[in-house]
């Protein structure tokens, strides 16, 4: 399985649990069979086999590092967003911000490249197409913010 697909489960599970639902292992599997059934643009197949350990480990560490670091990470965002606030974003939109910023301030074994560059993704397959350079602008800002601290 490719990264992309583990980080578009991982992104629907965060969405479907901030909008009240459980966000587990159902989810997954509606997830995958969805992914199995509609595949992915620009992706292989997603096998029966998927999705493996490896996977599996990425899309918990990413759902349960953005549910546990919610509040931080809703700051930078709105901090950077100017002239919006999270409440008024996308929900789609925010989510893939969640997880990309995630990834950025708390998983160093992710360039912050790829990160952004699935984010713009995401919101291809998910979100308004329009809403890419947003999502770029408020991520590309967060990432040479984060350069400086270190």
């Amino acid at each position: 399985m490719s990264r992309t697909t583990a980080r578009s489960a991982a992104m629907q599970m965060i969405f479907e649990k901030v909008s009240g639902g459980q966000g587990g292992e159902d989810t997954l599997k509606m997830i995958y069979d969805e992914l199995r059934e509609n595949g992915m643009p620009g992706e292989p197949s997603v096998s029966r086999k998927e999705p493996d350990e490896e996977d599996r480990a990425f899309i918990s560490d990413a759902f349960n590092g953005v549910l546990d670091h919610l509040e931080e990470i809703d700051e930078r965002i709105g901090k950077t967003a100017k002239g919006w606030t999270t409440d008024r974003m996308s929900l789609v939109d925010l989510t893939i911000l969640r997880l990309a910023v995630w990834e950025i301030l708390y998983d160093p074994d992710i360039p912050a490249g790829v990160s952004v560059s699935e984010a713009l993704e995401l919101t291809e397959r998910y979100s308004d197409p329009d809403d890419k350079p947003f999502v770029n602008g408020v991520l590309g800002t967060i990432v040479r913010e984060h350069e400086g601290e270190e």
